[in-house]
């Protein structure tokens, strides 16, 4: 497995040389170096793939009143990284907020927050991709905007207010889009495509978990039956992946990935992939045997192994599920 590729941007603290990969990740992309996605496209691919999406940005309303199949499709295969952030905002709409809100960001800033709140969002926001070059200096623009976009979310939002799986979604914007534009973007996913998740009686995240058996049962059967056998229900695993989009969980590649497709279809994109999952990691005769008490699957399903999270594994499995 190669550590590092790609590299980009070095950073030097006295002797010491620090090496941050494609993704902005320290020695090394986020958990595993999944050595595909755009690192073995030829620059004259790249920029064709760029080209066709600025088209499309262009003609939006065209494109996804004539063409959303294409579109559909091609968020499937993988959104460029030097448009993946403006791509997301047109396709969640966020880009509409910041036209149509002029100001208001800056307004939410300048508002009192409850200091029990500011007194949570800083002690999570160092937590975040500390890897990572932008969120690695507590004093730095990542950690900055991070406490930034939370506490104007918490203003805009006070019947939600702040909750820890906030940060992670939050942060993976940031890594793709200006503040601002983060914070409307999160605003849009937490409104539009996962409301009534960060409820304190997290009621909607209990439906979707009880989905998820549901589902695995109509389809994994047997991978379904070996959970019951020991007991394992979602709620047990689950839970991260849903509220952070398995940004906790995944290779930084995967979590791109999904986000593009994320954007485009919905939630049914993460039941996907936790079914994928589940398929991968129990699905086989081979695997329920290894993998045959409580402790052992809640082990496995916790801290994915590599086999099962490598992009060039785990989205191929995606494709085959029929949610």
């Amino acid at each position: 497995m190669e550590v590092v590729e790609d590299l980009d941007e070095n950073s030097y603290s006295g002797d010491e040389v620090v090496i941050f990969d494609r993704n902005g990740f320290k020695g090394g992309k986020q958990f595993v170096d999944s050595g595909s996605g755009y690192s073995h496209y030829t620059l004259e691919r790249i920029r064709r793939r760029e080209l066709k999406w600025m088209d499309v940005l262009s003609n939006w309303e065209f494109w996804m009143s004539t063409r959303s199949h294409w579109v559909r499709d091609r968020c499937r295969k993988g959104i460029p990284p030097a448009i993946r952030g403006r791509v997301w905002q047109y396709l969640c709409g966020s880009y509409l907020m910041v036209q149509r809100n002029p100001g208001r960001y800056q307004s939410l800033l300048s508002q009192p927050t409850e200091e029990k709140t500011i007194v949570q969002i800083r002690q999570d926001i160092n937590r975040q991709f500390p890897n990572h070059a932008i969120f690695c200096d507590s004093n730095g623009i990542g950690q900055t905007s991070l406490f930034n976009v939370l506490k104007a979310f918490c203003n805009s939002h006070q019947e939600t207010g702040y909750c820890q799986a906030h940060a992670p979604l939050a942060s993976a914007l940031l890594i793709h889009l200006p503040e601002e534009e983060a914070f409307w973007t999160f605003c849009t996913i937490c409104e539009r495509y996962m409301p009534d998740y960060f409820e304190d009686n997290l009621i909607r995240l209990k439906v979707e978990l009880n989905m998820l058996q549901a589902l695995c049962a109509r389809y994994l059967p047997k991978v379904h039956e070996h959970l019951m056998r020991h007991k394992v229900e979602p709620i047990f695993f689950a839970v991260d992946w849903f509220m952070c989009l398995f940004t906790r969980n995944l290779p930084w590649d995967c979590v791109l990935r999904i986000l593009d497709m994320f954007f485009f279809e919905g939630i049914k994109v993460i039941f996907r992939i936790a079914l994928a999952i589940l398929s991968l990691l129990i699905g086989s005769p081979d695997s329920r045997r290894r993998l045959n008490s409580a402790n052992d699957l809640l082990e496995s399903l916790r801290r994915l192994p590599e086999e099962v999270t490598s992009e060039k594994t785990l989205l191929p499995a995606v494709s085959m599920q029929c949610v």
